[in-house]
C-alpha cells in the first residue's frame, strides 16, 4: 500500500533538502563554472539556479525516499513526525529551520553562526522508544536540549529523558531556565567541554 505524504511533510522534506550542503555548495560549484565559461555573471547565475534546482529534486527524493522507508518500518516516526508538523514551528532562524520558540531561535542561530551543522528535532529511536531531542549535531553526534519550564511534571519529564540517553549512551548537552539569560555563553562552554570546536 503506498503513503500519501501530506503538505506539512512535502514541506518538511523540502525545507531539509534545501538545508542540505550539497545543494547549497552546488549553486555556487556551478556559478564558478559557467562564470569561467561565459564571463557574464548574469548567465552565470541563472544556469546555476537551474543546476541547483536539480541538485535540490535528487536530494528531496533521497529524503523522501528515506523517510517513507524508515515510516513503512515502523508508523510511529510518522505519527511523531505528523504530531511535531501540526504544532507548528513559528520562529525562523538564520538558516531558514523554523523552531517553536525564541530561545530555540537563539540556539538555531548561535550553532549556525559557528557553522555547527544540525538537524532540528530529529526522531530518534532508543530500544524501541522514540525520543525527539531538540538538536541533533550531526558532525559530533551529540543532542542539544533546552528544558525551558520548572512544572514538576515536565521536571518529571526530563528526568525519564536524560535516563534514556544514559541508557543508550546518547551524549547530551542540556541548557535549563536559568540559563536562558547567557545562554550562548553557557552553551558554548558546554560544547567546548564536550568536545565541539566549531
Amino acid at each position: 500500500m503506498g503513503i500519501t505524504l501530506t503538505a506539512a511533510e512535502r514541506n518538511a522534506l523540502a525545507a531539509q533538502a534545501w538545508q542540505d550542503p550539497d545543494v547549497i555548495m552546488s549553486f555556487y560549484e556551478w556559478l564558478r563554472r559557467f562564470k569561467e565559461q561565459h564571463g557574464d555573471d548574469v548567465t552565470a547565475c541563472r544556469l546555476a539556479i537551474s543546476k541547483q534546482r536539480d541538485a535540490f529534486r535528487e536530494v528531496y527524493e533521497g529524503k523522501v525516499a528515506v523517510y517513507l522507508r524508515e515510516v513503512r518500518k515502523d508508523y510511529r516516526i510518522r505519527l511523531l513526525n505528523l504530531k511535531r508538523l501540526e504544532k507548528g514551528p513559528a520562529f525562523k532562524t538564520k538558516s531558514g529551520v523554523r523552531v517553536r520558540s525564541k530561545i530555540e531561535k537563539i540556539i538555531a542561530d548561535f550553532l549556525s553562526d559557528r557553522g555547527i551543522r544540525f538537524t532540528y528535532e530529529p526522531i530518534l529511536d532508543l530500544g524501541g522508544f522514540f525520543v525527539m531531542p531538540d538538536f541533533y549535531l550531526e558532525d559530533f553526534g551529540i543532542c542539544v536540549e533546552h528544558f525551558g519550564l520548572e512544572k514538576p511534571e515536565y521536571q518529571s519529564t526530563v528526568k525519564s529523558k536524560l535516563k534514556r540517553y544514559e541508557r543508550f549512551n546518547v551524549r547530551v548537552v542540556c541548557t535549563y531556565a536559568s540559563e536562558e539569560p547567557d545562554i550562548e555563553e553557557v552553551l558554548a562552554r558546554k560544547l567546548r567541554e564536550a568536545g565541539v570546536k566549531p
